[in-house]
């Protein structure tokens, strides 16, 4: 049975009913199979960056509201601080006010040394992901913040690594390997010959929508050859 680029049969279920939404015109060569794999190619690709555009969508919006949430509770600490301070010295309590600002010259100080401390965390992260094979940048990115936020300070020597105490460098290792993360790096190329699929092809109901799939799902369906058999 033929099925367009698009994943429509030429017939219905039934086997005779001709299938009102299948494009003839949009069928490619069986024999090249060229064309036709670079449209399967074209799709999935399509597909993954719309679901990588929404998640990343999601996580700078959860970003920016954490941020402003932040930024205006500083402001409101800072604004009280502000007028305690005043309250003081107008009734002469000079040596408080004094007390009130070396505390805050030191709580800045720990800051920004809190900061030193997460620029060296977040290099070493990135140095770690160079050289990695991401779908793109946002993917990058998207490994990036998640590989953060699950890292720890080692709280005997003060240096950075994953929660479950493995080094920076062995959890990006393990990060990679995980396959609910493999729709953030590039397929790897198949080098033999056939349909054949280095990871298998998943058992799937033929009648289950690509739509239904998760990206694994289609990704695998997508290098094992099957995608034509499952409608969109």
């Amino acid at each position: 049975m033929k099925v367009d680029k698009f994943g429509n049969k030429e017939f219905l279920d039934d086997g005779t009913t001709v299938n009102p939404e299948f494009q003839a015109d949009q069928v490619g060569d069986p024999a090249g199979g060229g064309a036709n794999n670079k449209d399967t190619e074209d799709l999935i690709n399509r597909m993954v960056e719309e679901r990588l555009a929404k998640i990343k969508l999601s996580l700078d919006k959860a970003y920016q509201e954490r941020d402003n949430a932040v930024k205006e509770r500083v402001r409101l600490e800072d604004d009280a601080k502000q007028r305690k301070m005043k309250a003081l010295e107008d009734d002469g309590k000079h040596k408080e006010v004094a007390e009130m600002k070396l505390a805050e010259l030191t709580e800045k100080l720990a800051l920004a040394e809190g900061k030193v401390t997460e620029l060296t965390r977040d290099g070493a992260v990135r140095n770690a992901l160079t050289g990695l094979d991401f779908r793109n940048d946002r993917s990058g990115q998207m490994a990036y913040r998640d590989i953060i936020d699950q890292l720890i300070q080692d709280p005997e020597t003060g240096a950075w690594i994953h929660k479950s105490g493995v080094s920076i460098k062995d959890f990006v290792g393990q990060y990679v390997k995980n396959e609910d993360n493999s729709f953030l790096f590039k397929p790897k190329s198949n080098s033999g010959g056939g349909g054949s699929n280095m990871n298998g092809t998943p058992k799937l109901d033929p009648n289950k929508k690509i739509t239904d799939m998760t990206t694994e799902e289609v990704l695998a369906l997508a290098a094992g050859g099957k995608l034509g058999s499952f409608t969109l």
